[in-house]
């Protein structure tokens, strides 16, 4: 009885958290939306150049799907940003950008509108399914600051933050685990993401949620965790979501390792909360938008969810393994990164090999490393069809499988588990 009523009352919790920050989340678009947009145009335009010169998806190192920029994507949340809305109710509700008929792409759409062309062929697109929380942070920082400027700040914030994790995981006694973190960073190629607006959500949801586990000594990880999940679904834009949770969670386990208890319900518990945080937040957007637009966004909602969950590319069906294969082969199959693992590999086994045991922590984290796969094989279609988008979801796999060994080889310390 007493187990029911602490669900009763955590969901009651959970479901008014969830209210709070859809309501929240609407009101700071609302209030992004009334920044003027002619200076965030003007600011945009300086650099934006850039994108016409690479191309829709510039790839600056051939065959390597982690160097590939989205720059269509990107050009479609700077057209998001400068998109001039005579309702700022409205405009955050429907979140609509220029397209232009004759142009091929989005980037050629916005170099466009921001060299003054005829808007006498031109139509407004609305992208309401998705919360486009970004917008929060880009029209405040396109106020002060040019595209060029941005690509700077967010390289120097981007190393700023990896610098913070690795300090402090030589301060907490984790620096045999740097060896298997690096690698995960190579796979997402900061050097992609430092020059992205795409990429650059879940990156920082997961490093930031990783230095709060870092730094924090908590019994209500479902909190933390919960709040990771509607971050993500308010910043992200479908791209490598599942990080967000997969990343801090490893922290979690290999911070506690020698006296973790119970870490496989501790996954299952934190993990139903972060999907909460997710799906509860997305569904807000939907019922929201819905509310303030009079537009059936629910309805477009699931039918893009049934269609990027289904197997079907192009009018041809693929196989959810295909899918798995498919995004393996993005991200792994090139010898630079085959010499790298294996180096990795070679090293954590002979240092290790002698003190290992399997243990609860160690299953934890071969649990943790399959959930890139079990996330390609639910949303095949998607995964198929943008590997450069949600390939970096395999650093869970490199950062988990990597931690194994140096985890199975600690000794366990008096005390329990915080």
């Amino acid at each position: 009885m007493e187990r029911i009523q602490i669900i009763i009352k955590r969901t009651l919790i959970l479901f008014s958290m969830l209210v709070a920050c859809g309501v929240i989340g609407q009101l700071l678009l609302i209030m992004a939306y009334c920044l003027p947009t002619e200076v965030i145009a003007l600011n945009i335009g300086r650099g934006a150049e850039s994108l016409v010169h690479q191309g829709a998806e510039y790839n600056y190192a051939e065959d390597y799907t982690e160097s590939i920029l989205d720059n269509e994507t990107d050009a479609i949340m700077l057209s998001e940003a400068l998109f001039p809305s005579e309702s700022c109710v409205e405009g955050a509700a429907l979140v609509p950008h220029y397209v232009y008929a004759d142009k091929e792409s989005q980037v050629f759409s916005l170099m466009a509108f921001l060299n003054h062309d005829d808007l006498s062929d031109v139509t407004i697109l609305n992208y309401p399914r998705y919360w486009h929380g970004y917008l929060t942070i880009l029209k405040p920082l396109f106020c002060m600051f040019d595209y060029s400027d941005f690509k700077i700040i967010n390289q120097a914030i981007q190393l700023t933050i990896i610098s913070t994790v690795l300090v402090l995981m030589m301060k907490k006694g984790l620096e045999k685990y740097i060896v298997a973190f690096l690698p995960m960073l190579v796979i997402w190629n900061p050097a992609t993401m430092g020059v992205s607006l795409q990429y650059a959500a879940c990156f920082y949801v997961s490093m930031i949620g990783s230095i709060i586990v870092l730094c924090r000594e908590t019994k209500k990880d479902w909190l933390l965790f919960f709040g990771l999940g509607v971050a993500t679904s308010y910043l992200d834009f479908l791209t490598y979501p599942i990080v967000t949770f997969g990343i801090p969670m490893i922290f979690l386990i290999i911070k506690k390792a020698e006296n973790l208890e119970k870490p496989i319900e501790r996954i299952l518990v934190n993990g139903v909360h972060w999907a909460i945080g997710y799906v509860g937040m997305w569904a807000s957007k939907w019922i929201i938008g819905t509310t303030i637009s009079h537009e059936n966004i629910i309805s477009d909602a699931f039918s893009n969810i049934e269609s990027r969950t289904s197997i079907a590319v192009d009018g041809e069906n693929i196989t959810r393994i295909g899918a798995v294969i498919r995004l393996t082969d993005a991200a792994f199959f090139k010898w630079t990164y085959v010499l790298m693992l294996l180096g990795v590999v070679v090293y954590l086994f002979i240092k290790n090999y002698k003190k290992f045991k399997l243990n609860p922590a160690t299953i934890a984290l071969l649990a943790i490393s399959i959930m890139p796969i079990v996330w390609f094989m639910f949303t095949a279609n998607h995964s198929y069809i943008h590997p450069r988008l949600v390939y970096r979801n395999w650093g869970i796999t490199v950062f988990a499988l990597l931690s194994v060994p140096v985890t199975g080889a600690r000794e366990k310390v008096q005390g329990k588990d915080e």
